[in-house]
């Protein structure tokens, strides 16, 4: 029977290796970002996750300093994250936001607790996209410099410059 540590490592690398192998637009338009925890971060009440070790940030979206990938260009977008928290007797909850709105969530309760969630976002240009906890909820996301287990990656899958700032949807299929 595998670690709970090898279980969470697979699931990372699972997630790198679809960022990098994925059927992206290659070239000038290539967008895509991968980062982590290397230091454990104590988040509080609606919190942007301050991920500080970047793996990749083609174009630069994502900001270490806000939290925040920004899209450089139109088009539709996966993004996955994945956290870990260690807390006793405590509530993780994180949400991925997308302009100021929750789109998925991750939850569990007490020690140990490892969530992870994926989705396909269309995107405007200017866009934001970023891991929050949820109102109310205080708790922290463990990491260290050898063991990331909190993760945040995004990637074009197709350009869309044809898209116009008048069209509101968000999400696909919408």
């Amino acid at each position: 029977m595998a670690s709970f540590e090898t279980k969470v490592f697979a699931l990372i690398l699972t997630t790198v290796y679809s960022a990098l192998s994925a059927p992206v637009n290659n070239g000038e338009h290539a967008v895509s970002f991968s980062v982590g925890l290397a230091n454990t971060q104590r988040v509080y009440n609606k919190d942007t996750i301050l991920y500080d070790n970047v793996f990749v940030n083609e174009h630069n979206g994502y900001s270490t300093s806000t939290g925040i990938f920004t899209c450089p260009i139109p088009g539709l977008y996966v993004f996955h994250f994945h956290a870990y928290s260690s807390n006793k007797d405590t509530i993780m909850w994180l949400e991925l936001v997308h302009n100021d709105r929750a789109v998925v969530s991750v939850s569990g309760y007490n020690s140990h607790t490892v969530g992870s969630q994926t989705v396909m976002l269309k995107l405007r240009k200017g866009d934001r996209v970023q891991i929050q906890s949820k109102e109310f909820q205080e708790f922290a996301l463990f990491g260290l410099n050898d063991q990331i287990y909190s993760t945040f990656t995004g990637y074009i899958i197709h350009e869309d410059p044809n898209q116009h700032l008048s069209d509101s949807s968000s999400f696909v299929g919408k």
